[in-house]
C-alpha cells in the first residue's frame, strides 16, 4: 500500500479501507475491487486474467486513469498531491460486466468518466509489470463475494429414484411387522417382538444396491479416463457419471467451454469473388498491387521524375485517388478493416511476440491478416501501427472506439490515417446487425 512521501508497506486485505491506494504485481491476486490509476505497461493499459472470477481463460484489457497515469509517470511524484480528486460512482452490485463512475481532480479542474475498462476486480491478476489502483469495494461488497453462493449437493435420477423406493420399502416393513404382530396377537412385551420382526425383514431395503452403485461409479469414471473415442478427457467428479446413459439434448454455446476452440480460415467472399486458404500467396500480392497502383496512378512531376516515390508520396496519391472498386482495392480495404478494426495488443511475453485480447476471435482474424502481410506491429490506447505488403509502415490515430457488447454484436473504430488523413470508420459484427447497415444485394 503507498503511503504519504511514496512509501510503500505490506498489508492485508483484510486491512484495506475504500480510499486506499494499493500496488499489485503479477506475482499477488488483487486484493480488493480497484480503480486502476497507473500501469507501468505502455500506454498505461494492462492484460487481466479473470479465470477466477468469471471462468474466461482470455485476458481482459484494461486502461488506467489519463490524469493519475500521467501524475505517477512523473520520476517524483507524492500521493498527498492527489488530494481535491475524488471518486463518484454507484453502490456495490453483483454485476461484474457493468460499471459507471467519474473520477474528478478539483486543483486540475480535471473530470473523466469511467467504465468497465478502468476497474480491476478481487481475485483477478494483471499479467505483467506493475499497477497502482484505488481501492472502492472490500470485503462483502466486492463482486466475487457477492457473487459466491453456497455449495450444493449433485445427486443423479438413479440415486434419487433409489431413495424413493427405499422410502416406499421402509414404510412396507413397518406395514408387514404390523400385519404380523396383529396375526400373533398382542400380548406384554409386544413392543420388543415388533422390534424383532422389524429387524427380520429389514433385508428387503436394498442397501448393498447401493453400495453396488458407488462401485459402478468408480468403474465408469475409470473407463471414461481410458475410452479411446475419446482421448484427452479426464473424469473430474465420480458423483453422477451414469447420468450420460440419460442425456437426451447438449445445449451449449460457442465460447469454448465445452469444446476445444481452434479457428482456422476457410472462405474469404468479397461481392463476387471469394478466397480459399489456397489463395493466400495471391491475396497478398493483390493487396501488393493495390498498393502498387496508387503508386502508379499519379506520375510524379517532371521534377522528380528521376527520383524514387517515396512511402509518404505512394499514401498521400492514394489518399487523393480515388475508391475504384476493383478486385485488388476491395481486397485491400477488407485487409485494412481486419488489421486496424479489433482490440488485440501484441506484447512480447518469455521473449516471444504474442497477440492477446478479449476473444480468441480477434486474435484469429488478426492472425490471418498477417498471413496476408498485413502485420500488426503495435498499439497503444492512441494510435494502431501496422506493416503492409510493401514493407511500409502505416499509422492509423484512433479517433473513437466503440467496444463490442451483447446488447450491439458489433465493433466499430473510428481512425485517420497519418499519411493520407483519410478517416476511416471501420464495423464488424453478426450478419444479424450487418446486413441491413450495408447495400442489401450482397447480404
Amino acid at each position: 500500500m503507498l503511503k504519504s512521501g511514496g512509501s510503500k508497506v505490506w498489508t492485508t486485505s483484510g486491512d484495506l479501507r475504500v480510499g486506499d491506494v494499493v500496488e499489485v504485481t503479477p506475482a499477488h491476486r488483487i486484493p480488493a475491487d480497484m480503480i486502476l490509476l497507473y500501469s507501468t505497461e505502455k500506454g498505461g493499459s494492462t492484460f487481466i486474467k479473470t479465470d477466477q472470477l468469471d471462468g474466461e481463460t482470455d485476458w481482459k484489457l484494461r486502461r488506467s486513469v489519463r490524469h493519475t497515469q500521467e501524475f505517477f509517470a512523473q520520476e517524483e511524484c507524492d500521493i498527498n498531491q492527489l488530494e481535491g480528486c475524488s471518486v463518484s460512482l454507484n453502490g456495490p452490485t453483483e454485476n461484474i460486466y457493468a460499471f459507471e463512475g467519474v473520477y474528478r481532480s478539483e486543483l486540475s479542474n480535471v473530470s473523466e468518466p469511467l467504465f468497465l475498462d478502468h476497474t480491476l476486480w478481487t481475485d483477478t491478476k494483471i499479467t505483467s509489470g506493475k499497477a497502482y489502483g484505488l481501492v472502492i469495494y472490500t470485503g462483502r461488497e466486492t463482486r466475487i463475494v457477492m457473487n459466491s453462493r453456497e455449495p450444493r449437493s449433485k445427486a443423479g435420477k438413479l440415486e434419487l429414484e433409489l431413495n424413493y423406493l427405499s422410502k416406499i420399502l421402509f414404510v412396507l416393513m413397518l406395514l408387514i411387522a404390523i400385519v404380523i404382530m396383529v396375526l400373533k396377537g398382542f400380548h406384554e412385551g409386544w413392543y420388543v417382538l415388533y422390534f424383532r420382526y422389524v429387524l427380520l425383514i429389514c433385508s428387503i431395503i436394498p442397501i448393498s444396491l447401493r453400495v453396488n452403485l458407488d462401485f459402478a461409479k468408480v468403474v465408469f469414471s475409470n473407463k471414461i479416463n481410458k475410452d479411446p473415442n475419446i482421448p484427452g478427457t479426464i473424469t473430474r467428479n465420480s458423483t453422477i457419471p451414469e447420468e450420460l446413459g440419460r442425456i437426451t439434448y447438449l445445449l451449449t454455446d460457442k465460447t469454448g467451454t465445452l469444446t476445444k476452440n481452434e479457428m482456422y480460415f476457410k472462405r474469404l467472399v468479397l461481392e463476387t469473388t471469394q478466397y480459399e486458404p489456397e489463395n493466400l500467396g495471391q491475396m497478398a500480392r493483390m493487396i501488393k498491387n493495390s498498393y502498387d497502383k496508387a503508386q502508379n496512378s499519379k506520375a510524379p512531376n517532371a521534377q522528380n521524375n528521376a527520383a524514387k516515390p517515396t512511402a509518404d508520396h505512394i499514401m498521400q496519391q492514394m489518399a487523393k485517388a480515388p475508391m475504384k472498386k476493383d478486385k485488388d482495392n476491395l481486397l485491400r480495404e477488407c485487409a485494412t478493416a481486419i488489421s486496424v478494426c479489433h482490440n488485440v495488443t501484441p506484447i512480447i511475453e518469455n521473449g516471444e511476440r504474442k497477440f492477446h485480447a478479449s476473444s480468441p476471435d480477434e486474435i484469429a482474424l488478426v492472425n490471418f491478416a498477417q498471413d496476408i502481410k498485413m502485420k500488426l506491429l503495435d498499439r497503444d490506447n492512441d494510435n494502431i501501427f501496422i506493416e503492409n505488403p510493401t514493407g511500409q509502415k502505416e499509422c492509423f490515430h484512433v479517433l473513437a472506439n466503440f467496444p463490442f457488447s451483447s446488447e450491439t454484436k458489433r465493433m466499430g473504430i473510428l481512425v485517420r490515417n497519418e499519411i493520407t488523413q483519410r478517416i476511416t470508420f471501420y464495423l464488424k459484427g453478426a450478419d444479424m446487425v450487418i446486413c441491413p447497415r450495408v447495400i442489401q444485394k450482397f447480404c
